[in-house]
């Protein structure tokens, strides 16, 4: 019995040596709730008579529940867990659809689940810079150069609140896209000008720390797009399949400083993807060429006022084909004014869609469109803002079936919460 005894206490020794040591990590949990009432005026697109009529006034929403997790060890290595989950995020989801690849740029498709991870990744920082990695944005959306904006929902480098459909200007009927394989689902066209192109990536970025101001960064990624559900226990993934890109490199540098009591932002940024040969895009198609982005920016400030330009050019992954463009440029002008809680702000945005950007085939001519936005804010409380802007523009595309003119306009009070 002794035996018996003296052995189970040998497996339980065995056992608790075996189990692997908790991370003592200080556990907050953040996250941010945007909620608007809008108003939008758009023309709609098509067949006379036939025209998709457009909602005049809707809520929209957008919450996140942040997990981050961070400690420091006696040797002064900081090392954390982050974590981003979209909360209520419910979308008219297209059953049997079929499957689209990881779509660069400003595109993109609804296909929403209830809940959905966002952004999910270690990092580890230190005197000699920081280093993420995990599904993350790259360095050159971390370190890209923003104009002032009326309201960063609005008009920011990355829109979250949007009223103009572009699924009814790309060819007059909603959920009926000329975009080849995505007939059922929402298409739309996001306003902003991040250099985040394949956002939802796993990938390794270090950053350099500042020095004088200055910091830079690079990042890696061997493939587009994020880890499948227990795919780290699935084997190597089949190269051909799998992306229509890969070999994803960022670079950026960005300086901030202060110059004759003038505050200074300047920064570049440079991003490419490679186009993998399986995937047999022909001339003219979607990832038949590499994708590259590069962006610029320069925001000065002084005393109340900040004024801001910020420019992103992207060259879509098509393989031009002679007549036709795969090119996207836009640039952004703004200018704001901050005392205390008050702001206030203006903005400029003009893009020019190629013909054919993305292997699109949007019609004879590039679409162009110019969105006008002024606005502000009030503070009334750490982290919480009220917020009223109005937008408004025009698109110049392509007359016929492939996309229409049209103009727009967008009225938007709401609340910015971050906690």
């Amino acid at each position: 019995m002794k035996k018996i005894l003296l052995a189970g206490t040998a497996i339980v020794g065995a056992a608790v040596l075996a189990s692997p040591a908790q991370a003592d990590l200080k556990i907050d949990l953040g996250g941010h709730f945007r909620g608007y009432a809008v108003f939008n005026d758009q023309d709609e697109a098509g067949t006379a008579g036939t025209e998709d009529d457009l909602r005049s006034f809707e809520f929209k929403r957008d919450m996140e529940v942040h997990f981050t997790g961070e400690t420091t060890t006696d040797s002064g290595l900081t090392v954390g867990v982050h974590a981003e989950l979209d909360l209520g995020n419910e979308g008219a989801s297209a059953s049997g659809a079929t499957p689209l690849p990881a779509q660069p740029g400003n595109f993109s498709f609804t296909d929403n689940d209830p809940n959905q991870l966002d952004e999910a990744y270690i990092y580890f920082s230190g005197g000699w810079g920081r280093v993420n990695f995990g599904s993350e944005d790259g360095a050159a959306y971390l370190l890209q150069v923003a104009a002032p904006s009326a309201d960063s929902n609005v008009d920011g480098m990355r829109v979250y609140v949007q009223a103009l459909n572009a699924d009814v200007w790309d060819d007059g009927v909603a959920n009926n896209s000329i975009i080849p394989g995505t007939n059922g689902l929402d298409f739309s066209y996001r306003l902003d000008y991040d250099n985040a192109f394949f956002r939802d990536t796993d990938r390794l970025t270090y950053l350099t720390p500042k020095w004088n101001g200055f910091q830079a960064g690079v990042s890696y990624a061997p493939e587009a797009g994020q880890q499948a559900v227990d795919g780290a226990f699935e084997g190597a993934s089949l190269e051909d399949t799998t992306t229509n890109f890969e070999d994803l490199w960022e670079v950026a540098a960005r300086w901030d400083g202060e110059f004759e009591g003038f505050g200074i932002s300047a920064g570049l940024g440079y991003a490419n993807a490679s186009a993998t040969e399986e995937a047999a895009a022909g001339p003219g198609s979607f990832a038949s060429d590499d994708y590259e982005a590069w962006d610029a920016g320069v925001n000065v400030s002084f005393n109340d006022f900040s004024v801001g330009v910020a420019y992103l050019n992207e060259d879509t992954g098509v393989n031009e084909v002679a007549g036709t463009s795969s090119e996207i440029e836009t640039w952004v002008v703004g200018a704001a004014w901050d005392n205390g809680p008050y702001h206030l702000g203006a903005t400029w945005y003009n893009t020019e869609i190629g013909d054919n950007a993305f292997g699109l085939g949007l019609g004879a001519e590039d679409i162009e469109i110019d969105r006008w936005t002024v606005g502000g804010g009030y503070t009334y409380g750490p982290g919480m803002t009220f917020r009223g802007s109005v937008a408004f523009g025009d698109v110049e595309a392509a007359s016929g079936a492939a996309a229409d003119d049209t103009d727009f306009l967008q009225v938007g009070i709401g609340t910015d919460v971050n906690f």
